[in-house]
């Protein structure tokens, strides 16, 4: 069975906190078409493509650290990618790797989403990269006055030079932001180099981060206005939508998806899901140890209540008894007052209410290495479902099939490819320590 889930993502590192799936799976739920969207962990650009092309995944926003990254590998850039060398959406289309820039388009629609007319407006952005770069050409294309800075000079006169705005030094910043009506900074949530004494009334602040910066309270204090930044979010993913999809969305639809609370840890578990041989079980020990939560198995514990192994209740019993063996231990998992790791069967999420359980109730993680690594670090005896002729062919078959369940459950992917355990463990301890 071939599963006709399309499968979208968004990258960066770290990426647990993005939004972007609420905006698109709300979409996805109105317009009822058969998609996910899901974030993936990537350690590097190289490991987010190898994971775009291993999974099939049709559609791929990208956010830092990876916008300037990830051109190398890609096929064919198109338009704005091409001048500012960034890129933020990625399609897979007739064999080839398509790369696009929608940012640009995502900040000048905020000012008209704003009602504001910024033809001939000063513009100071601060921060030359990725973002920074969009935002500076969005805004000189549309008939802003822009000059562009960066703590790095020659960053910015690199980017000035693309553009064709202007750029000056960071030194000057306390006369640039005296200059300049509207200031768009693109800097890390944690870092901010404007002084509450500078803002006045005239000025109109739109920070890049959605999630909060140190610059927003006292733009706020000093009776800015501002520019929300999940408008540049929304409509960036607009864009972006209608290159995966070939039609424009219902921005209504998208900004509601926006307004679902962000991901936050849940006080009970973690579950971990994924293909037999992906390292749940494994990589879920180690987590737990990590985070001093309890660790628990669904398949350890229906051996135990069982008496026998699984491979044994699948021969008296068959399939479908464990998978109402399994649901049955899924439900009594979440009453616990202990914060705990859940790793799960891989077969867990074939089951609709599963699915439900599991998203709801925890944050899932979709541990994912290819049927080829799988293979090769497996104990096929010990798989019922292996128990074949060819057992690559199988569970590439086993993923066709599942591959959406898994995406339409998992609110992250963080790849075992290599069976690094403290790696892997590690670089999820950051995601949810960035939530």
């Amino acid at each position: 069975m071939i599963s006709n889930t399309k499968i979208f993502a968004v990258t960066g590192k770290p990426i647990l906190h993005s939004k972007s799936p609420n905006m698109f799976n709300a979409m996805f739920e109105f317009a009822n078409i058969d998609a996910a969207y899901v974030r993936l962990a990537a350690k590097d650009a190289e490991q987010a493509i190898f994971m775009f092309k291993s999974l099939g995944i049709q559609g791929m926003n990208v956010t830092a650290p990876f916008k300037e990254k990830i051109i190398k590998y890609l096929d064919i850039i198109h338009d704005e990618a091409t001048i500012l060398k960034s890129v933020n959406t990625i399609i897979f289309k007739k064999g080839k790797l398509h790369g696009y820039n929608t940012d640009y388009y995502g900040v000048t629609q905020s000012f008209v989403d704003a009602g504001i007319d910024i033809q001939n407006k000063s513009c100071l952005v601060i921060g030359a990269g990725g973002a920074g770069k969009a935002a500076a050409y969005g805004m000189h294309i549309k008939g802003a006055k822009v000059t562009i800075t960066n703590r790095t000079p020659s960053k910015a006169a690199k980017a000035a030079k693309i553009i064709g705005c202007k750029h000056a030094s960071i030194d000057t910043i306390e006369q640039l932001v005296a200059s300049h009506e509207i200031i768009i900074s693109t800097l890390h949530q944690n870092i901010n180099l404007i002084n509450e004494q500078w803002l006045t009334k005239k000025h109109i602040i739109f920070d890049a981060n959605y999630k909060g910066s140190l610059l927003l309270p006292l733009a706020q204090k000093a009776g800015c206005y501002i520019v929300s930044a999940e408008d540049w979010l929304l409509n960036q993913a607009v864009a972006a939508y209608e290159i995966f999809l070939g039609n424009k969305p219902n921005k209504d639809v998208m900004r509601q998806g926006l307004s679902v609370p962000s991901l936050a840890l849940q006080k009970h578990t973690i579950s971990t899901i994924g293909l037999m041989g992906a390292g749940k079980t494994s990589h879920g020990k180690v987590l737990a140890q990590k985070l001093e939560y309890v660790f628990k198995d669904t398949d350890e514990a229906i051996v135990a209540k069982q008496g026998i192994p699984i491979t044994q209740i699948f021969e008296i019993h068959g399939e479908s008894y464990f998978r109402n063996l399994e649901a049955q231990e899924l439900a009594t998992s979440f009453n616990s007052q202990h914060p705990h790791v859940l790793s799960c069967g891989g077969g867990i999420i074939v089951n609709d209410e599963n699915r439900k359980l599991l998203k709801n109730n925890s944050i899932v993680i979709w541990l994912y290495a290819s049927p080829e690594a799988i293979i090769k670090r497996t104990d096929i005896s010990k798989r019922p479902l292996l128990q074949v002729e060819n057992p690559l062919q199988k569970l590439h078959e086993i993923l066709q099939a599942r591959k959406g369940m898994y995406a339409k459950t998992a609110h992250i992917i963080v790849s075992t490819e290599r069976k690094l355990k403290g790696h892997t463990t590690n670089k999820i301890i950051k995601e949810l320590q960035a939530l």
